[in-house]
């Protein structure tokens, strides 16, 4: 990290920490994986380690999400982001400064669409022609390298990153698997961006059943979670 942005950091929560009574305010970027930040308190001193991916924020980026982690620490519940927090997480730039870092961090992935049975880009593009999802752009397909039968499939809203297990990577398996897998990802990208976090809500599991043959899909999807391939 650079001297500079260290300096830029400890400036924007010092002045923020005054303005919530702490004279004492240390801060620094740190290299989490996910999108994160923690603090250590004791009476009026407080360290923080930020997330690095918010090191190219900008400083009124930067100053917002410093009053959002102290509003939180001082008053608890969950953070809530400013509309300049939030444009900037949104943005194609933050995507292509960050998601490299990301991918970096992430140590089961196969960094590749193409599977040894099933392509999980022709699987998107078969989605797409369907009329099932939205032309999305710069979203990033992968495999798991581990093959993991419980959690089959997950996705970054924030990175635009969809893994989809090894598992469904199966010649005993029909497309249509990891096909429904790789929609209910991506219909979570789609649904959480205005949060930028993946619900199971009730407008979600409406979508999820427009899935031509989810209950066949569903039914593979317990034979593979109880080992019955």
């Amino acid at each position: 990290m650079e001297a500079n942005e260290n300096q830029d950091i400890q400036g924007i929560f010092k002045g923020m920490g005054k303005q919530h009574g702490y004279d004492f305010v240390e801060a620094n970027f740190f290299p989490f994986k996910e999108l994160k930040s923690t603090w250590h308190r004791n009476r009026w001193k407080v360290a923080f380690r930020i997330s690095d991916y918010m090191s190219g924020c900008g400083e009124e980026v930067l100053t917002d999400y410093s009053g959002a982690l102290f509003k939180r620490m001082v008053n608890g519940g969950r953070v809530t982001y400013s509309d300049n927090v939030m444009c900037w997480l949104k943005s194609s730039k933050f995507i292509e400064m960050n998601r490299p870092l990301y991918l970096d961090r992430s140590r089961n992935l196969s960094f590749s669409a193409q599977g040894d049975h099933h392509d999980l880009q022709c699987a998107m593009e078969g989605l797409r022609e369907k009329g099932l999802i939205d032309d999305m752009e710069d979203v990033y397909l992968t495999w798991t390298r581990s093959a993991n039968r419980k959690r089959v499939g997950y996705c970054s809203v924030l990175m635009k990153v969809i893994a989809v297990s090894s598992a469904l990577d199966s010649p005993d398996l029909p497309p249509l698997v990891p096909e429904y897998v790789l929609y209910h990802e991506l219909v979570h990208l789609e649904m959480g961006r205005e949060t930028l976090s993946p619900r199971h809500g009730r407008e979600f599991r409406r979508r999820e059943r427009l899935f031509p043959r989810w209950e066949e899909a569903e039914s593979w999807l317990r034979r593979v979670a109880s080992h019955r391939l």
